[in-house]
C-alpha cells in the first residue's frame, strides 16, 4: 500500500497505528540482522504513542526511522561516530523530524549512516556496515544507506534522508527507490549543518507519489536557517518540462551497462513526451566537483575542530577529509565559493526556465558495503568517477533519482533528473512519465511491501 493509502486507512479506522508499528518492529527484527540498516529502536515508546495516536495527519500512524545524523527526542544521536557512541538522549527534535511527527508519523528507531555522513557507503566504527537488500554483498550507498536499505526491504514506510553531496540520490539509485534532493533552502534546517550551504534534507520512497506526500509535509522555511525559502517559493506540482537535455556523465566515463540504459531511457522519454532532446558532452565543468570538495572538506573539518585531538582515531576516509579540509586556505575557499556562481549560471542557462537535465545518478556499478568508492568506470581510472551528484548541491538545483536498471550483481542504478531552481515539479512530472514507461518493483526481491502483517 502507498503511504497515502496506509495513512487514509488509519484516519478512517480500517487500520490502527499499533498494527503498523507492530508490523515495523517485527519486520526489523526479522530482516535487520542481515542488513544492519537499523541501529536503535524505541519499541515500547512507539507502541505507547501508537495507542494514544489521534489518527490524524497526512502521515497518520506511519512508522518512521530517523537517520542517525538528526536529533530525535528520547534517543541519542551518534552521527555514526565512536566519539558520540555514549551520547545522552536528545531533548528536542530536528525540524524535519518534528514536521513528520506533526503530520502523524511515529518514530520507531534510528537508521545507520557513515560517520558524520562523510561518504557514499554506509559503514562506521560504532555499528558496522549496512548491506543492500538487493544483494547483501553490495552497499546501499551513503550516507542515507540505512534509511534506503530499510525502505527497499519494506521494514518501514518512512525513513529520513539527507544530502550534502548525493546522500539521498546515491542510496535511492542503489536501492531501486525515488530520491529527492530539494532546491537549496526549500526544506528549512533546524540546526547548523556541517556543510553550511550544501546540506539538504530529502525524501525517499518507492514511488513518486510517496515522495511527493513526504515533501509536502516537510517543505518550508525554518527560523535560524538563513538560506531557507518560504513554502510558496517552491513549486512541487508535477508537470512536463519544455525540453530535455541529456549528459551521459559529468565525470570521465560511465560503465557500459549504465550508459546503455541511460541512452535508451533518454530516447524513450523523448519519444513518449514529444519533447526536444539535446545531448551535451558537458553539463558542469570539472571545477564544480572539485570546488565542492574544497568547501565541503573545509566546513566538515571546522565543524569538528573541538575534537581535533581525536582526528587520528577516525576511519581513514574521514581522517583524510578533515586533514585536507584543515589545510584549505581562505583564498582557496573563497575562490571555490566564487566558482559556485559560475556553475549555477551555467546550469541555469542550460535548463532555461522550464527544461530538465538528465544524467545517470552513478557512473559505476555497485560497490562493497565497507567501501571504498570505485575509482574506475567505463574502463577509465579517475578518483572522481563514481557519482554525478555533488554538482547540484554546489549549484543548489533540485534533483531526483529514479530507478533506471540493474547491474550484473542485481543491484539497481538510477536516472538523475535535474530541474531549474524552485521548479521541482518539472522533475517530478518527468519522473511520473518514466514511472509509467518503466515500472519498478516496490521493494527488493525477496521482501514484501510494507503493510500490516
Amino acid at each position: 500500500m502507498s503511504r497515502a493509502a496506509l495513512a487514509a486507512a488509519v484516519r478512517e479506522g480500517r487500520l490502527t497505528p499499533r498494527q503498523l508499528v507492530d508490523s515495523a518492529l517485527r519486520r526489523i527484527e526479522a530482516a535487520n540482522p542481515s542488513l544492519n540498516a537499523v541501529v536503535a529502536l524505541r519499541a515500547d515508546e512507539a507502541l505507547a504513542e501508537a495507542d494514544d495516536h489521534p489518527r490524524t495527519g497526512a502521515l497518520a500512524g506511519l512508522p518512521l526511522l530517523v537517520k542517525d545524523l538528526a536529533r530525535t527526542v528520547g534517543m541519542p544521536t551518534t552521527f555514526g561516530s565512536h566519539l558520540y557512541a555514549d551520547a545522552a538522549p536528545d531533548s528536542v527534535d530536528d525540524i524535519f523530524v518534528a514536521r513528520l511527527k506533526a503530520a502523524g508519523a511515529i518514530v520507531v528507531g534510528k537508521s545507520n549512516t557513515p560517520a558524520f555522513g562523510h561518504t557514499a557507503y554506509t559503514d562506521n566504527q560504532v555499528f558496522g556496515a549496512t548491506r543492500n537488500p538487493w544483494n547483501t554483498t553490495r552497499s546501499p550507498g551513503g550516507s542515507s544507506g540505512g534509511s534506503a536499505a530499510a525502505l527497499a526491504a519494506g521494514l518501514v514506510p518512512l525513513a529520513t534522508t539527507s544530502d550534502g553531496g548525493g546522500s539521498v540520490r546515491i542510496p535511492a539509485a542503489l536501492c531501486g527507490l525515488v530520491g529527492y534532493k530539494a532546491t537549496a533552502g526549500a526544506i528549512g534546517r533546524g540546526a547548523v549543518p556541517r556543510w553550511l550551504e550544501f546540506s539538504s534534507m530529502g525524501c525517499t520512497a518507492s514511488t513518486v507519489e510517496d515522495v511527493l506526500l513526504e515533501a509536502h509535509a516537510v517543505l518550508g522555511a525554518a527560523r535560524g536557517d538563513l538560506m531557507s525559502l518560504p513554502r510558496q517559493a517552491v513549486d512541487l506540482e508535477p508537470k512536463l518540462p519544455s525540453h530535455l537535455v541529456a549528459c551521459r556523465t559529468l565525470r570521465a566515463a560511465v560503465d557500459d551497462v549504465i550508459g546503455e540504459a541511460f541512452d535508451d531511457a533518454c530516447a524513450r522519454l523523448a519519444a513518449e513526451t514529444g519533447l526536444e532532446l539535446t545531448i551535451v558532452e558537458e553539463a558542469t565543468t570539472p571545477a564544480a566537483g572539485k570546488s565542492w570538495f574544497v568547501m565541503a572538506t573545509a566546513e566538515l573539518a571546522q565543524s569538528l575542530v573541538d575534537v581535533r585531538d581525536r582526528w587520528p582515531e577516525f576511519e581513514p576516509t574521514l581522517r583524510q577529509m578533515v586533514e585536507i579540509g584543515a589545510s584549505v586556505e581562505t583564498f582557496d575557499y573563497v575562490a571555490a565559493a566564487r566558482q559556485r556562481w559560475t556553475e549555477c549560471a551555467r546550469a541555469d542557462e542550460l535548463l532555461g526556465d522550464f527544461g530538465v537535465l538528465l544524467t545517470p545518478t552513478v557512473n559505476a556499478v555497485a560497490w562493497v558495503p565497507e567501501g571504498p568508492l570505485p575509482t574506475r568506470a567505463g574502463g577509465i581510472d579517475d578518483s572522481w568517477v563514481a557519482v554525478n551528484t555533488s554538482d547540484f548541491n554546489f549549484t543548489g538545483h533540485p534533483a531526483l533519482s529514479v530507478p533506471l536498471g540493474r547491474d550484473d550483481a542485481g543491484v539497481p542504478f538510477g536516472l538523475q533528473i535535474v530541474a531549474p531552481r524552485c521548479r521541482e515539479g518539472l522533475a517530478f512530472g518527468l519522473a511520473q512519465v518514466w514511472e509509467r514507461l518503466a515500472p519498478w518493483p516496490e521493494v527488493a526481491d525477496g521482501y514484501e511491501p510494507f503493510g500490516p502483517d
